[in-house]
């Protein structure tokens, strides 16, 4: 049995956490009965410049955008029309963080080979010379400063903007502590394979792993290696658990990390606490159920660590749940705490079902499939649901009022702002999709689209079949066109 899990917990928005440079963004991309797009006054919708665009973006909240000429070519522009990065074949992607503007220029093409790397086809039809590479370019608009510069194949590696926020003046990216300064990073500390809570770190050297605090030269904890193996004593009686938290591939953090000095072992996924060497109160079914715990995560923000055991006696895929805190006292239940166990594509596995929506609370022809959360939903949840007639539907579930914010007629509801509640609402498989309030209950404008995304880029169908993209306000269901 292989499993995969990620866990997660409430974070900072990153391109909130450097107030002083987020902007106040009136223009937006407004698509003109000649299928261009300009940029508006969004309050009046007045053109703010006379230039014209096959496609362009929101400005970011550092105030830039991408756009695309007629000839299908790239650029940034800043909120007066200045080009900032010039035209070019290469796409461009933006990401904010910390005020920082990251930009990510990518474009594949095919590079001439040596002749020992040239894929010989032995059915005879023929030798390929050629092999896909992208050309990837990665820096900070604000600063000019480049991080990145690499032309990799095409499937052995990429790189993407996923630069996280560790505080106000620090970044982590690609492996790497950066320090800002003067709209630029420096580089603090490399070699690190998972960045932690509490501006805490793992560097890793050979098969031994480190955790560091962002300003401690020491580290915190040092010379860890990795277990799939747990021992813990009760009584007279040592209870050897095996593969714990296996994975089908080997992860670059091992879920348990063990001090072999002390022999004490630290979980996945904070490694912020000892797991108990020993059981101090405990049933003898839980002790049976211990014996055969696959799973063991440390809790975060809590005393407890989280026991999981495989039940193959259910019709849907699931685990079985206890818990054990840092004096060895063994319990079914525990509080509510902010911490989610995801799965590798981001179902929720804990809590399970029956804590989030107990048993009096369902139809006895219903059966379930998987639970959806993102960060900010607090006490919501997007659960699947089959009725006895197979029709499969979802509904936001409320947890701690034991109520359905959306009743559970919905073929997809799609989460466009955890915030204020905003919410795209699909009835039928193929149908459209609404704009919906959760806060007010109340569905937003009088248009369906094809499709919604999150920053109000929408999609419709012409009287002549053609797609139509453009952008709407998702909060009011104005519309930016023509």
């Amino acid at each position: 049995m292989f499993t995969s899990f990620a866990c997660t917990q409430e974070k900072r928005d990153n391109s909130q956490l450097a107030s002083s440079k987020i902007k106040t963004i009136n223009s937006v991309p407004f698509l003109t009965q000649q299928n261009e797009f300009i940029y508006v006054d969004k309050t009046n919708l007045k053109p703010v410049n006379n230039q014209k665009y096959q496609s362009a973006s929101l400005f970011t909240v550092t105030g830039f955008a991408v756009v695309m000429n007629e000839k299908n070519e790239y650029a940034v522009i800043d909120e007066s029309g200045k080009i900032v990065l010039g035209f070019s074949a290469e796409e461009i992607n933006l990401n904010v963080v910390n005020g920082l503007t990251f930009y990510k220029k990518d474009i594949e093409y095919e590079k001439k080979m040596p002749v020992w790397k040239w894929d010989w086809n032995i059915m005879g039809s023929g030798i390929k010379k050629e092999q896909t590479y992208h050309k990837i370019e990665i820096g900070i608009l604000e600063s000019k400063q480049s991080l990145l510069h690499e032309d990799i194949p095409y499937l052995e590696d990429n790189y993407y903007l996923n630069f996280i926020a560790v505080d106000e003046n620090h970044i982590f990216w690609n492996g790497t502590l950066y320090g800002i300064k003067k709209n630029g990073l420096s580089k603090i500390e490399n070699n690190i394979v998972e960045l932690l809570e509490n501006k805490r770190f793992i560097k890793a050297s050979n098969a031994n792993f480190s955790i560091y605090g962002l300003d401690q030269k020491k580290a915190i904890q040092s010379n860890l290696t990795g277990s799939e193996t747990l021992s813990i004593q009760f009584g007279k009686e040592t209870i050897v658990l095996k593969d714990v938290n296996k994975e089908r591939y080997e992860p670059e953090v091992p879920k348990l990390l063990i001090d072999n000095k002390t022999n004490d072992i630290y979980p996945f996924p904070q490694y912020e606490k000892v797991f108990p060497k020993e059981i101090t109160k405990a049933t003898a079914s839980q002790i049976d159920f211990i014996k055969k715990a696959s799973l063991v995560y440390s809790i975060t923000n809590s005393p407890y660590f989280l026991l999981g055991v495989f039940n193959y006696d259910h019709e849907i895929w699931a685990y079985d749940w206890l818990y054990i805190d840092i004096k060895g006292n063994v319990t079914d239940s525990i509080g509510s705490y902010d911490f989610k166990v995801l799965d590798q594509v981001g179902n929720l596995v804990w809590p399970d079902r029956k804590m989030i929506l107990p048993n009096q609370y369902v139809d006895k022809n219903w059966k379930f499939g998987k639970i959806n959360y993102y960060t900010g939903m607090n006490d919501t949840y997007l659960i699947r649901i089959e009725n006895e007639k197979q029709l499969r539907t979802m509904g936001l579930w409320n947890s701690f009022q034991k109520a359905w914010e959306i009743n559970p007629e919905y073929y997809n509801i799609s989460v466009l702002d955890t915030e204020k509640q905003m919410y795209a609402l699909q009835k039928d498989q193929d149908g459209s999709y609404i704009l919906f309030d959760n806060k007010s209950k109340k569905s937003i404008g009088s248009k369906a689209y094809q499709s919604i995304n999150s920053d109000g880029f929408v999609s419709i169908k012409s009287g002549s079949g053609q797609t139509i993209y453009y952008y709407i306000d998702i909060y009011s269901g104005k519309e930016y066109k023509e």
